[in-house]
Formats: structure tokens, C-alpha cells, sequence
């Protein structure tokens, strides 16, 4: 897929235990013009993968655990970008199965390219949470902000993989959480705002 003089290499991570997935993702991405290649993760109650460690930012002390879905996340996520650094591309859209793009997608997509530094490593088309986050304009529709959560629909420069394999070690935090926290105050990271993608069947907080 070529953006504003990008080459950018889809994947979408699905399940294998859930077809059908794939198949409403697929037809949805075809549709928009967005040819992915489904990267098959790790079903979260098939797998029983689970985390001995808690997650108590929000509350010290309690204990609590994040449980067999988002372990499962955060290593199908995991697996892939160990995949996508062996590969030859020099830019890849990390895909949820359930990113919705609207029909100006493209349009909004390459406008950003062209505006965000040629050096970037993530630009997240899809995000949350970022109406009380520090943020700094940088032009058009590209945000610095610190630091955007989800991640449905992000392009992903390869020169970034090694950076986020290194950093994400620990499982014991929501994917986005643990991105937030270990990784991306070490990139050059930009956000689409307002947010191209959503997910569909969610609320998304701004």
C-alpha cells in the first residue's frame, strides 16, 4: 500500500478460534482500499495465558490482574512485531480486527504523512484518550501528544520495532498502558487528531 510516498505493509492481528473476525475485518479493509495480511495471535481462554504479575497504578495495593484476554493481546501484538522486523518494509499499519475506517480515510491519511516529521516512528490513525494529555500542534491534523492510548490503526516505522521489542518485556499492564509507560517517551511519536479510525461496537474516549 503506498501513502503520500510511503510504503506501508498492512497486517491486522485475528484469531484462528474466531474466523468470523477475519472475515467482517477483511470485507471492511477490502472496502476502504486496505489490502492486510492476517497475523494469527493468541486466543486468550484457548491459550489460558495469564500473568502472575498486577497492574496497580489506578490502585496500589489491590492486586489486580489484567487477565487472560489482554495477555493474550499483548503477546499476539508481541509476536508480531518480532515478525514484521524480519521482514524487508520500511513502514507497516498495525491493525485490531475491529478498526473502522470512514470513507475519507485515505485522504486524511496521506494529508498526515505529508505534515508529520519524516522521521517519525509511530503515527497513530486510531486513538483514545488524548483530550487531557499534553499536546503540542505540529501542522494540519499532527499532534505530539504525550501519550496517545489504543492502538487499532497505527503505522509503524520499522527503525521502531527494536526500540518497542526491547522496552516491552513485563507483562502486567494493558497493552496501551504498558506502551504509554516504557515505550513511547522513547520515540518520535504523532497522533492524527481528530482520530481517523474507531473501532467498531466501541466508544472511543477522546
Amino acid at each position: 500500500m503506498h501513502l503520500a510516498g510511503y510504503d506501508i505493509k498492512p497486517f491486522v492481528v485475528t484469531l484462528q478460534e474466531m474466523p468470523e473476525k477475519w472475515d467482517f475485518i477483511s470485507k471492511h479493509l477490502i472496502n476502504r482500499g486496505i489490502d492486510a495480511e492476517p497475523f494469527n495471535g493468541f486466543h486468550g481462554m484457548t491459550s489460558g495465558l495469564r500473568t502472575v504479575f498486577p497492574y496497580e497504578r489506578d490502585a496500589p495495593g489491590s492486586g489486580w490482574n489484567i487477565g487472560q484476554k489482554p495477555v493474550a493481546t499483548w503477546l499476539s501484538f508481541y509476536m508480531l512485531w518480532n515478525a514484521l522486523n524480519l521482514l524487508p518494509h520500511p513502514y507497516y499499519l498495525s491493525l485490531e480486527w475491529d478498526a473502522c475506517f470512514p470513507d475519507n480515510w485515505k485522504e486524511r491519511a496521506e494529508a498526515a504523512l505529508r505534515d508529520v516529521p519524516k522521521d517519525f516512528d509511530l503515527l497513530y490513525l486510531g486513538s483514545c484518550c488524548c483530550g487531557e494529555a499534553p499536546k503540542n500542534h505540529v501542522r494540519g491534523e499532527v499532534w505530539d501528544v504525550r501519550w496517545p492510548l489504543c492502538g487499532h490503526a497505527t503505522i509503524v516505522a520499522k527503525k521502531a520495532l527494536p526500540v518497542m521489542i526491547r522496552t516491552q518485556r513485563k507483562i502486567y499492564a494493558p497493552l496501551d498502558i504498558s506502551l504509554l509507560l516504557h515505550t513511547l517517551p522513547h520515540l518520535k511519536v504523532y497522533t492524527v487528531l481528530p482520530t481517523i479510525a474507531t473501532q467498531f461496537n466501541t466508544t472511543l474516549k477522546p
